[in-house]
């Protein structure tokens, strides 16, 4: 989910993109070291060695104060499905067990239910796939869920029924609790006011090609350009800047994960008789499978990330830099 701090991170990564289209590693676009940054200057821009008076110049991304603006959501909120993870763990029948097989590479993932039928009563069992799992764990963890449930390796039975299993992924739903309208400040400060010109240029034609940037959460934010303004006042200090102000309308999203159905149960009626069909779902550990949830979303939010603006992150001082270093 994207807040405003994701956002302001996501326009820096997108300028640092552009005065650097090479990469990181290879020259800017003036040939001269700039460091993009998220958040404010440091002590140390001004007064270390590395610093604005030795041919260093910024680019700092930060929030700006403004009006609140009321951007409409969509009406009534309704919840949409973002992403599906499929399962990479299946399942094969063997005589009366259910046997547990894993992919060859990769991480596996899934919820794995097996269930029988003991009379009229359908009893089950389900469990969701961590990424520290094996076939044997897999098959433990569901005969402890079984009334006489047996684990021989990678294979879960029942002494005297007929098992049947299946697999199923996850799926991601969301839905928009909040539209906004949030204003950024893209600060350009040198000691050059020659340079100030060129980056300030450079940036603002590239910017306005964009109408929209990508961010962290895999999503898209609007950009709208506002104005901009040259600030001269420390000039006495031989500090020039250059303000950009822009907007971004992005989506506050709540964000919910859920594995497939797996278990179908439903009532037949006819006149007075009434049957029940399928299998109820079992009472499993929510916390296994909460875990797995998570990790899962952490993964995609970093996958996210990387596809939008590969190869960069920031430092603990909000620096944007490769991120190999």
């Amino acid at each position: 989910m994207a807040d405003a701090s994701q956002v302001g991170l996501a326009l820096a990564y997108v300028c640092a993109g552009i005065l650097y289209p090479e990469g990181l590693e290879k020259p800017s676009v003036t040939g001269r070291q700039t460091i993009v940054r998220r958040g404010w200057l440091l002590p140390s821009d001004i007064f270390a060695a590395q610093n604005i008076r030795n041919n260093t110049d910024f680019l700092t991304v930060t929030l700006a104060p403004q009006k609140g603006v009321v951007v409409p959501e969509p009406l009534g909120r309704p919840w949409q499905v973002q992403a599906r993870v499929l399962p990479t763990v299946s399942v094969k029948q063997s005589a009366q067990a259910v046997c547990i097989a894993f992919p060859s590479d990769g991480v596996p993932s899934g919820v794995v239910g097996v269930w029988y039928e003991a009379g009229k009563t359908q009893i089950s069992a389900a469990y969701a796939v961590t990424e520290q799992d094996t076939p044997e764990t897999v098959a433990l963890a569901l005969a402890g869920q079984l009334p006489k449930g047996l684990a021989d390796e990678n294979s879960v039975q029942v002494p005297g029924y007929n098992l049947a299993g299946n697999v199923v992924g996850y799926g991601q739903s969301v839905r928009v609790n909040r539209r906004q309208n949030q204003r950024y400040r893209v600060s350009l400060w040198t000691a050059d006011s020659g340079v100030r010109d060129t980056l300030g240029q450079f940036l603002d034609t590239e910017l306005a090609e964009k109408s929209w940037i990508s961010t962290l959460d895999g999503r898209q934010a609007q950009l709208r350009f506002v104005s901009v303004e040259d600030i001269d006042t420390m000039q006495n200090q031989a500090l020039y800047r250059r303000d950009y102000l822009y907007e971004l309308v992005f989506d506050t999203l709540q964000v919910q994960w859920s594995s497939d159905m797996m278990f179908g149960a439903g009532t037949v009626s006819a006149g007075d008789q009434v049957s029940s069909f399928g299998a109820i779902e079992p009472a499993f550990d929510n916390s296994v499978v909460l875990h797995a949830l998570e990790a899962m979303q952490a993964a995609q939010t970093s996958q996210a990330a990387q596809n939008s603006y590969p190869g960069m992150m920031v430092n603990q001082f909000g620096t944007v830099v490769c991120q190999s270093h």
